[in-house]
């Protein structure tokens, strides 16, 4: 049976609006890969907000199980990180995130929704290479080689609006120099998952290379060494701790 808890970590009227918008598109129930135009449609209808929920659209992923189910990050009640999963009554609950929390039960028009979340902080490894691996593996790190990077590291090296910053150079550009650094003194597993996560919420699909100036052990439950030591680097970006948008956007 999936759990509830009595002070729900997400609204359900915010999880409803937001079920109500994603399962009214029309392409929701052609059970196709979701495109970038498709959840930029969902963004857009969704415009007014939300009372006490915050959406990271681009992570919007259909679950790979049972395709009329659908995933998204969210930012929850005092702004809790979480996985919000989108299916109707006749979906079979997920196997891939077990003991999820059920926010409610809701119907729009003649359908009825199931609305269900789990923790999803740079934290919980589990689930993330869960997604990273079984929902899209599009969000891992790929391997760079000799292709020119911007290198990003420092305090919070993994953030969104890094990713923001490099979806703009790679759609004026054509070019993808995203790639993220250790520095001195930062764990390469915290690394990697807080990295990964980024990825996801900021939907970033195009891949990233990790990079290392010293060897770095195998990632438990990662399949193959994620970070690079000899990679191309054409500029270095450091984010401090505390940083703005704009501050971020003008080291690039």
């Amino acid at each position: 049976m999936t759990p509830a808890l009595f002070d729900l970590p997400l609204r359900l009227g915010d999880a409803a609006t937001l079920a109500e918008i994603l399962l009214n598109q029309p392409a929701a129930t052609q059970f196709k890969p979701l495109t970038d135009d498709f959840r930029s449609r969902v963004a857009a209808r969704a415009a007014a907000g939300f009372e006490n929920m915050t959406v990271h659209f681009g992570s919007l992923e259909r679950d790979p199980v049972h395709p009329s189910a659908f995933y998204v990050c969210v930012d929850g009640i005092e702004n809790q990180p979480l996985l919000l999963r989108i299916a109707t009554a006749q979906t079979p609950s997920s196997g891939l995130f077990p003991k999820a929390i059920l926010i409610g039960r809701t119907f729009l028009g003649a359908r009825e929704a199931v609305l269900n979340v789990v923790p999803f902080a740079p934290s919980d490894h589990e689930r993330i290479l869960t997604f990273s691996e079984q929902v899209n593996i599009a969000f891992q790190p790929k391997l760079f080689g000799s292709r020119p990077v911007i290198r990003v590291s420092g305090d919070s090296p993994a953030t969104a609006f890094a990713f923001e910053e490099f979806r703009k150079l790679f759609r004026s550009s054509g070019q993808n120099q995203a790639a993220f650094g250790t520095s001195g003194g930062q764990d390469p597993v915290e690394f990697y998952f807080s990295t990964v996560w980024s990825a996801i919420r900021a939907g970033w699909r195009e891949g990233y290379a990790l990079h290392s100036a010293v060897p770095v052990a195998p990632i438990p439950g990662v399949r193959r060494r994620p970070f690079e030591m000899d990679l191309n680097i054409v500029r270095e970006v450091v984010l401090l701790a505390g940083m703005t948008r704009d501050q971020i956007a003008a080291q690039f």
